[in-house]
């Protein structure tokens, strides 16, 4: 099986999956259809679509087609993945294995999967009734203990889902400033100079940040708008309805911006995008996500430092916090809806939980001595 691409009739980029007959899979073609209908985003859609090509080739694996797949069955897709599909026979599986997938990664191609039999579900024409087996009712919190408002919610129904792995605790590695400064000094050219330091400084996603339109920087303002035009050429959008809004930079920024603009739009180019290809075949055409990829291996290399674009989102909102910001604000220049989802960026480092320690040590010391007990024991 593979996934493919190909432009709908009204010019976006979409998924299918199809068989080694080269024929698409049509339940799974239905049920993207469907997401799309409801606003998914392009990357989900994409996403999706690996996602149920690894869940098929698992039930050919298996000799079984996905309307026959029942607990065990779904059970056994878990340590497929946990060992990088290899194993001849679910059952013949050791009892501990390196896993090539971490939990979260399994988590979300199960909720891929209980998305996909919710789906059949509620069609007549499939009599399916597994995703109600896949969940199963609890009243009151969804967490494991009895929270502040648990008077209130202990009536409240919810739907877990029965089979899930647990996702051991992570710390998200950011950069510090010196790191980012490292990584700028490596860049070769203005516009990736402009683009790492643009991340850094203003937490755009890296989506937003190459669906910028020279139109969407006001210079005078110190001002960037993030517009939803939609998907464009080079596949980049905006990520939720939240993504909208303006982030302020700094003078450095701008100047970098003029910098860049002198030597890169030049008469030549015909497209509004901010970052363009310099060189190659497609020169002067909107920069896309895989010339992002290799600028940062590049760099990578020739720094040391590992990253990722999206870890400078990490850093940059990280900064924020430790430099007074409130949360509410934080979230807003995020373009996050709930405030839960900003709370997932923001990271103390080694270095500051240290300062907070030596600055509370002394109030949580306790008085030792000789003092004799009032009982007098």
């Amino acid at each position: 099986m593979r996934v493919e691409s190909f432009t709908s009739t009204n010019g976006l980029t979409r998924y299918i999956l199809v068989d080694s007959s080269g024929v698409p899979v049509d339940v799974v073609l239905r049920f993207l259809r469907f997401k799309d209908n409801c606003g998914r985003a392009r990357n989900t859609l994409r996403a999706y679509c690996f996602h149920l090509k690894s869940y098929f080739e698992y039930l050919g694996f298996i000799g079984m087609s996905f309307p026959q797949i029942g607990m065990d069955e779904l059970a056994g897709f878990i340590r497929w993945l946990q060992n990088n599909h290899r194993q001849k026979k679910i059952m013949s599986f050791p009892a501990a294995t390196v896993s090539t997938c971490s939990a979260q990664t399994i988590n979300v191609y199960l909720s891929t999967v209980y998305a996909f039999y919710d789906y059949l579900s509620r069609h007549e024409e499939y009599r399916l009734r597994l995703s109600d087996k896949l969940t199963r009712t609890i009243m009151g919190s969804r967490r494991g203990f009895k929270d502040f408002l648990y008077h209130i919610n202990r009536t409240r129904q919810y739907d877990t889902r029965v089979i899930r792995l647990i996702e051991p605790k992570k710390r998200i590695k950011t950069l510090k400033k010196s790191e980012v400064e490292n990584l700028l000094s490596a860049c070769l050219t203005t516009r990736d100079r402009f683009l790492i330091q643009l991340l850094w400084e203003s937490g755009l996603r890296i989506g937003e940040a190459l669906a910028l339109w020279l139109e969407d920087i006001e210079p005078d303002a110190h001002r960037i708008h993030i517009v939803d035009r939609g998907e464009l050429t080079n596949l980049s959008e905006i990520k939720t309805v939240c993504s909208p809004r303006t982030v302020d930079v700094s003078a450095d920024l701008i100047n970098l911006f003029f910098e860049y603009i002198v030597e890169a739009h030049t008469d030549d180019v015909d497209t509004n995008h901010v970052f363009i290809k310099l060189s190659g075949a497609h020169k002067h055409s909107p920069l896309e996500y895989s010339d992002v990829s290799a600028l940062v291996r590049r760099l990578q290399k020739r720094t040391g430092i590992y990253f990722t674009v999206h870890m400078l989102r990490h850093s940059s909102l990280s900064e924020l916090r430790r430099l007074g910001w409130p949360v509410e604000q934080l979230r807003i220049r995020a373009g996050h809806h709930f405030v839960q989802s900003t709370y997932v960026y923001l990271h103390a480092d080694d270095e500051e939980m240290r300062q907070e320690w030596i600055r509370t040590e002394n109030q949580m010391l306790l008085r030792k001595g000789s003092t004799k007990n009032e009982s007098g024991l």
